[in-house]
């Protein structure tokens, strides 16, 4: 009886176990990269990367394939190249997600909902404007790339390249500066050149479309700004003689003043270290508080420029109108406050350079 009653608990139990829905990696498609830009017939043209699995792994040789299709939403279109495809559409190894600059322009308007409500992709995805166009992004393959897409996730994440003109960016850091109060987004801008990537500029927005896109000189301070990135050169012109320093430290604080009787002011104070990288002359033997008086005064010109030109767009990437809100308490009064004085705001930055060696030569 006891077997008997064993045998039916098993049978019933068999019945209850779900088969597997899981697809072999041979079933597979890896997207590893995605682009959108603006349809022609239709209101956005999606392009998808699809890594091609080969056993040999040779620069230059990296196998892919592109399947376009052109829908009124991104969920449409992807519903429509699975119809192309003999495998299933993976997002889970996606790391690019590139928009075309004719669409990235205007007012993202509902081209990135898709991206946050899907579970398998990404949020720490890297996120670019691509120019001409993404599909012409991602159709670029460069003679050193071993994998498809992997130029660009080299160059994002500092695993290969570390540029101070590289300015990353995530797919939920944009999100959320779409949506924060005090926080404006950006893009960095990707161009092809020849069998190559050009990396080198950033548009700034207000929450709806493109301010400016920023010159590659203008990109580096900005990056040094925003991101705090630790490594870049200053070069020195009114220096005697005229020098560039290799910055390996850098740092800033800030604090915002608000006096009654007074013009309200952004007081920035940057420390940054390093060594003379190139010189027209002897530096050794000369007065190095002179030459860090140099460097910290050029430096200073620069970064109030940059941060005069963007208070003149009405964009705040470095965050200044949420420090705001964050330090005052009085709810909603204090962003209506601060859009009143962001323009007319002044911005007092002091450099200190610490010049820390001249390098192997006098």
């Amino acid at each position: 009886m006891r077997k008997l009653w064993g045998i039916m608990i098993a049978v019933v139990l068999f019945t209850l176990v779900s088969g597997c829905g899981f697809r072999d990696i041979d079933k597979r498609f890896f997207i590893v990269m995605m682009g959108i830009d603006k349809g022609e017939s239709k209101h956005f043209r999606i392009s998808l990367k699809l890594a091609i699995p080969t056993a040999n792994i040779q620069p230059g040789q990296a196998k892919y394939t592109i399947v376009t299709k052109e829908a009124d939403t991104v969920s449409e279109g992807v519903r429509l190249m699975k119809a192309d495809v003999d495998k299933e559409l993976d997002f889970g190894h996606t790391k690019v997600i590139v928009f075309g600059k004719s669409l990235a322009s205007e007012t993202f308007d509902g081209g990135l909902d898709w991206f946050f409500r899907r579970r398998d992709i990404q949020q720490i995805c890297y996120v670019a404007i691509g120019e001409p166009s993404a599909l012409d992004i991602l159709r670029q393959s460069p003679k050193t790339e071993r994998l498809p897409g992997n130029s660009l996730i080299l160059s994002f994440g500092m695993e290969g390249t570390e540029s101070s003109h590289i300015v990353t960016e995530y797919l939920f850091d944009f999100y959320r500066r779409l949506k924060e109060t005090g926080k404006d987004p950006y893009l960095p801008i990707i161009k092809t050149r020849e069998d190559a990537y050009e990396i080198n500029r950033v548009a700034v927005y207000d929450k709806k479309k493109v301010k400016a896109i920023l010159t590659p000189e203008e990109t580096r301070l900005f990056n040094q700004l925003v991101r705090r990135f630790p490594h870049f050169e200053l070069s020195v012109e009114e220096g005697n003689p005229p020098f560039t320093i290799s910055v390996q430290h850098f740092d800033y604080t800030y604090s915002i003043s608000t006096p009654p009787n007074g013009k309200p002011s952004v007081d920035l104070n940057v420390i940054m270290r390093g060594f003379a990288e190139e010189s027209r002359g002897m530096l050794f033997d000369k007065d190095w508080t002179v030459l860090e008086a140099a460097a910290a005064k050029a430096a200073e010109g620069r970064y109030v420029q940059l941060l005069k030109k963007l208070q003149k767009l009405r964009v705040d990437p470095v965050g200044f109108g949420l420090r705001y809100i964050a330090t005052r308490h009085n709810g909603p009064k204090d962003w209506e406050t601060w859009r009143r004085l962001y323009p007319e705001i002044a911005f007092h930055v002091k450099v200190k350079v610490k010049l820390e060696g001249t390098g192997l030569i006098k």
